[in-house]
């Protein structure tokens, strides 16, 4: 008996690396689900328990959470996956095959399993062929659809006045050579080697409680690997998309939602990044940017142009306008998604611009009204 605490290799197991994608990971657990299934290998022990632990290992790396834990922990990870909001080891489950297992009858797996043998989970179903190939006229099952998510860029002027995108994506969709089953007919009439041809088997100890022919589904002919999908049952597809309007106001991190435009019917998001500007920066539906005044106007008071995305607009200053100092510019932000038709406001800021160089009378002046005003000057001298 083995103890339930044992450590176990899971990528040696499924025979992959630790950098096995979850596309990789799937396509091994089916693999060797088939190889050693108890109704391919009837009265095999050794084939039962390699079939227990192929499931124990799928069920732990295809979960993100429990294959960080296992990664991290290493032979401690059971453990700590028994800590609150963890996962516990089940009782009679073969040593070491989880509550949340449900003995290759629940959750995730129970759909891959199903996939795989065309039949009813741990329900007590007519099984199928392999790669959930159609049985007994049932169409092959298929996994659900998955929303996506696909990131997009755009400009701050784009999100100020709305635009439209065109994108060619990459999706996975559903084989339609197999129909997503990932398994095929030879198309030969060459006879199942299990059944003989007849599309049942003898003996009823199967998981699925049933005497159909696992490698063949019932249907008495030969299965072959999918070579359009090489038995994954997905394949990859340009899904073109055109004119997608962007609304105007659009904020950064925020998603649009294109319904039934994912893979297989699932919905499709565009995740919204809004590149910084040189001149403007966002804080809700308000903007900010600098403007300069001449060191004239800023003392005398008067008049300076402020730039914003609707075009200039001229903005009257007091005098003695510092440096530093904020202007409200009302209805120049950006337009609100949550109320229609209204906009943030512009804060600008005031830059006072000194002159670099002075002409003879521009000193002369400046000269005068040092002296009015008592400070003491030290003009550089001209060569």
């Amino acid at each position: 008996m083995r103890m339930a605490m044992d450590y176990k290799d899971y990528y040696k197991i499924l025979g992959i690396p630790k950098t096995a994608t979850e596309k990789e990971i799937k396509a091994a657990y089916r693999k060797l689900a088939r190889q050693h299934h108890p109704d391919v290998n009837q009265n095999s022990k050794s084939a039962e328990d390699k079939f227990k632990d192929v499931g124990e290992a799928y069920e732990v790396l295809s979960d993100p959470d429990k294959r960080g834990k296992y990664d991290q922990y290493g032979d401690q990870w059971k453990a700590y996956s028994q800590a609150p909001g963890g996962f516990n080891p089940g009782a009679g489950n073969g040593g070491g095959v989880y509550s949340d297992f449900g003995g290759m009858g629940g959750g995730g797996i129970e759909d891959l399993l199903s996939s795989i043998f065309g039949g009813q989970g741990g329900q007590g179903g007519q099984s199928g062929g392999f790669g959930g190939f159609n049985s007994g006229g049932r169409s092959a099952q298929r996994a659900p659809a998955q929303d996506v998510e696909h990131p997009v860029q755009i400009t701050l002027e784009e999100a100020f006045s709305g635009t439209s995108k065109s994108f060619t994506l990459n999706m996975p969709e559903s084989c339609s050579r197999c129909s997503g089953s990932g398994a095929v007919s030879s198309g030969r009439g060459k006879p199942c080697t299990m059944c003989g041809g007849t599309g049942k088997v003898k003996g009823n100890r199967g998981f699925f409680g049933n005497n159909t022919c696992p490698q063949c589904g019932g249907t008495g002919q030969e299965l072959e690997v999918c070579p359009e999908c090489q038995g994954d049952g997905t394949v990859t597809v340009q899904r073109k998309l055109r004119d997608i309007k962007i609304p105007p106001g659009i904020s950064d991190g925020q998603r649009i939602r294109l319904s039934g435009q994912g893979p297989n019917g699932a919905d499709l998001y565009l995740k919204i990044s809004v590149r910084a500007h040189a001149n403007f920066e966002r804080n809700g539906d308000d903007l900010a940017t600098d403007f300069e005044i001449p060191y004239t106007v800023a003392a005398l008071g008067g008049d300076a142009q402020v730039q914003t995305f609707s075009g200039p607009r001229t903005l009257h200053v007091p005098a003695g306008t510092q440096s530093g100092q904020n202007f409200r510019v009302g209805g120049e932000g950006m337009p609100s998604l949550k109320t229609k038709g209204t906009k943030g406001n512009l804060i600008a800021k005031a830059k006072v611009i000194v002159p670099k160089t002075l002409g003879s009378k521009e000193r002369e002046l400046l000269m005068e009204i040092a002296k009015l005003r008592e400070e003491k000057v030290t003009p550089a001298t001209t060569k």
